[in-house]
């Protein structure tokens, strides 16, 4: 029976208090957990029949203290989560509920318990079983949980846990090269971190948290849309090799994409992204516009972006090697352009000294090393002053050892190798002399070997 001097609702938590002391630490949990189960339903009877606002808190609290202990029961059995998430909400629901009713009815110390109560739940929450879950789990269990929660300063961190949870996978699924899931989860980030905005206006440590987790959700979303526009464009460039006759509105569509992938890199700085878009960019110019001055500019830039990552070495991937390949067949091209416009140049210039060089042939067949030596130096001196034909006599027909004549020739090749030959200062004319005399001068040399 009921005490008629005492109210329905205190005999009821007078029945769960007895019960919820007896449910200590050491018994096995399914005893331990029953019997919190049974004071939990002397608590529920208590709030139900409360008659007082005094008597309402007072029960509410008692229900968040024995769902908070179930729930500690549930961290440390393999009952599933789910269970143990109710418990939490269950929890924060009776102490926010106790706590935003007691103010005109409880002292204020007993207002500070209740909410150092509230914040010990909240913070094994954090570190408990749900820590272990996968992130959509976890993402799942603190959605569930803000909801009950009321407390503002911890409302906000928990709507920052369950931003920082579709973070995560964001970053996992941008790993493994799903930037569609990567975009969704970071889009998932946008409620929860407003509304931690909101509930943690007055919370610096908070704000600063807020602050840097933005930050990290920015640059990785750009990195996404990054990917994302790059994947579009490699679709459309496969497209466009399919097609007989070009379709230059569908050329600009592919630029335009690579050209987004770009700039989004550069809002955050991720260089090997950049790199790649960069070296896409360079391709369409190569391969279909055939604007080679335009491909150059794109893949220089896309290639020095991957030497300043040194000592990262891309020499295995798909767009460095393309990269690689183009410009190797660029400076191939100049050079054999090159070659073939001084080829011309040079036949021109062979023609205007073609009695020198007659003259030069002929006293290459009528004289012996030396005497040969002594007229190539006499008629056509080198331009540095200090390559002379030294240790050599005056007479003609003076005998030299074999040796010396050999240097003598190796040294002339040097003084005369067009390698060496200044076109600025001493003239194309110079240069072609220069081949035509080292030629006869090696074939000599050749033949004391």
């Amino acid at each position: 029976m009921v005490d008629s001097a005492k109210s329905s609702s205190a005999h009821w938590r007078e029945q769960g208090n007895a019960i919820y002391i007896t449910a200590k630490d050491g018994l096995p949990p399914v005893i331990k957990k029953d019997r919190l189960r049974n004071a939990a339903n002397y608590y529920y009877k208590a709030f139900n029949s409360s008659d007082t606002e005094d008597e309402k808190v007072s029960a509410a609290k008692n229900l968040g203290m024995v769902s908070w202990k179930t729930a500690k029961v549930d961290e440390a059995t393999t009952e599933r989560i789910t269970i143990m998430i109710h418990m939490y909400k269950e929890a924060f629901k009776y102490f926010s509920f106790a706590y935003y009713h007691s103010e005109s009815v409880k002292p204020q110390e007993w207002q500070d318990n209740l909410l150092s109560s509230a914040r010990s739940c909240w913070e094994e929450a954090k570190v408990g079983r749900i820590t272990n879950q996968d992130t959509h789990v976890r993402a799942s269990a603190y959605l569930e949980i803000v909801d009950s929660l009321e407390f503002d300063e911890m409302k906000a961190e928990c709507y920052i846990e369950l931003a920082t949870c579709h973070f995560h996978a964001g970053i996992s699924s941008l790993q493994n090269g799903d930037f569609k899931g990567g975009l969704c989860e970071l889009r998932e980030c946008y409620m929860p971190v407003n509304e931690a905005k909101r509930y943690g206006t007055d919370r610096v440590t908070i704000q600063a948290e807020i602050r840097i987790l933005e930050e990290d959700i920015f640059m990785h979303q750009c990195m996404a849309e990054s990917m994302q526009a790059r994947h579009i464009g490699d679709s459309l460039f496969d497209k466009i090799k399919e097609t007989e006759e070009l379709n230059m509105d569908l050329v600009w569509d592919i630029i335009d994409w690579y050209k987004q992938a770009v700039v989004r890199t550069r809002e955050v700085t991720e260089v090997e992204m950049e790199a790649i878009a960069l070296s896409r960019l360079g391709r369409v110019y190569d391969k279909v516009l055939k604007i080679k001055y335009k491909a150059k500019e794109y893949l220089m830039r896309s290639m020095q972006l991957a030497h300043s990552m040194h000592p990262r070495t891309f020499n295995s991937e798909e767009w460095f090697k393309d990269c690689a390949e183009i410009l190797e067949r660029y400076q191939q091209e100049t050079v054999q352009a090159e070659e073939e416009k001084w080829r011309k140049e040079r036949e021109g210039i062979l023609k205007d000294i073609q009695k020198q060089i007659n003259n030069l042939k002929k006293n290459d067949d009528e004289k012996e090393h030396i005497e040969f030596l002594k007229y190539v130096y006499r008629v056509f001196p080198p331009k540095n002053t200090e390559h002379k034909l030294e240790g050599v006599p005056r007479q003609k027909y003076t005998f030299i050892e074999h040796d010396k004549t050999k240097k003598l020739l190796q040294k002339a090749v040097i003084h005369y190798h067009p390698d060496k030959v200044d076109t600025e200062k001493h003239g194309k004319v110079w240069k072609v002399l220069s081949e035509e005399i080292t030629k006869i001068l090696t074939r000599r040399y050749e033949r004391m070997k």
